[in-house]
């Protein structure tokens, strides 16, 4: 049962009250669902409400500073809190609703994915739990910056001119003043103002905002500039025709040096999503179509993962969420019942990947 919210006030006021007092060796955590054994559909419904929360949490921060006013950063702890404790107890349906690709809350639905996935690399990696409510922190509000830049720039359907394009290079910088400035008001982690500046950084430095002097960039930033290029990249925008698909977006950046992101977390990535990342169209050898709904655990098996089938061999479509199989399974002659053939645009067959995710 969760609880209300006069209680969630009252935990985050103790755990800030024990924080200035230098409390040592006591650690709190929040009422959850976590922990409970939940249905599958029971479970879909507590990560839907956790993301509807986390980018509703956004939008407020983000059209608060557009206007000049001071966001609450209490709220936005207690979305990252529940974001983690999803990641951690329910992390195929959290990071399934990353595909939900909500093109008109674009600026709030990314940060929200960053923070998914962002969190969910952080703990393939080994953090710890408190490292991932500020690792957390440090994703959501990675571009915070861009609440700064004209709406007209933001939202530019074609090619930015040169000095637009200025305009959209400074948002690290102004995400770390802005961050700095609440940071005045209410704790936010320092690696939060940090990250917001170096997301846009290669691991070579280059990138942008130029690096003033040699230095090597962070882990968080590593993992945020990883979560948000793959996010990025994966997302249509209004001034695409056509969508990359989510494998392609994984080949090029683990094989392209010039992107610049950090070998290992981008392998992390890989090994979390599986070569055929969640949200992928695929067609199988038994003439399905199918969504791949959760990468197999297997480091062995990233090739078959568990996918939801759309339309049936016959041409029937199967309304969402589709009908679940495992692609590691074989028949009795060893051979598995089913295989991947290609990866296909779900919108060549009518799908919508985020139906299927809901």
């Amino acid at each position: 049962m969760l609880a209300d919210s006069t209680i969630e006030d009252r935990y985050i006021a103790l755990i800030e009250r024990l924080g200035k007092a230098g409390t040592p060796h006591i650690d709190f955590e929040p009422i959850s669902d976590a922990g409970l054994n939940l249905s599958a559909e029971a479970s879909r419904e507590i990560a839907k409400r956790t993301y509807s929360q986390g980018v509703a949490v956004t939008r407020e921060v983000v059209n608060s500073i557009r206007l000049g006013r001071t966001s609450s950063v209490k709220k936005v702890k207690r979305a990252v809190q529940m974001i983690v404790d999803q990641v951690l107890t329910n992390e195929t349906s959290i990071i399934g609703l990353t595909t939900l690709r909500d093109y008109d809350e674009y600026t709030f639905t990314h940060s929200v994915n960053v923070c998914i996935f962002s969190v969910a690399l952080g703990r393939k990696i080994g953090l710890t739990k408190l490292q991932l409510y500020d690792l957390g922190m440090t994703a959501l509000l990675h571009d915070i910056g861009k609440a700064k830049i004209p709406l007209d720039i933001l939202n530019k359907t074609h090619g930015l001119a040169e000095e637009e394009w200025r305009v959209i290079q400074a948002h690290p910088w102004s995400g770390a003043m802005t961050l700095f400035g609440l940071r005045g008001y209410q704790e936010i982690p320092y690696m939060a103002i940090l990250v917001a500046h170096e997301h846009h950084m290669k691991i070579d430095l280059s990138g942008y905002p130029r690096a003033i002097r040699p230095r090597s960039l962070g882990i968080f930033a590593r993992i945020v500039a990883v979560a948000d290029g793959f996010d990025a990249a994966t997302t249509r925008r209004s001034y695409q025709t056509v969508p990359v698909e989510p494998d392609q977006v994984l080949r090029e950046m683990w094989n392209n040096p010039k992107r610049g992101y950090d070998p290992i977390v981008v392998k992390a990535l890989i090994n979390l999503l599986g070569v055929y990342p969640v949200g992928t169209c695929v067609i199988l050898d038994s003439l399905e179509v199918a969504i791949v709904a959760q990468a197999n655990a297997d480091p062995q098996l990233l090739n078959r993962p568990s996918v939801r089938i759309a339309i049936e061999a016959t041409g029937g479509l199967v309304a969402p969420p589709g009908v679940l199989v495992d692609l590691s399974e074989r028949g009795p002659d060893g051979n598995p019942l089913r295989s991947i053939v290609k990866v296909t645009n779900p919108e060549r067959y009518g799908l919508t990947v985020g139906d299927y995710f809901l």
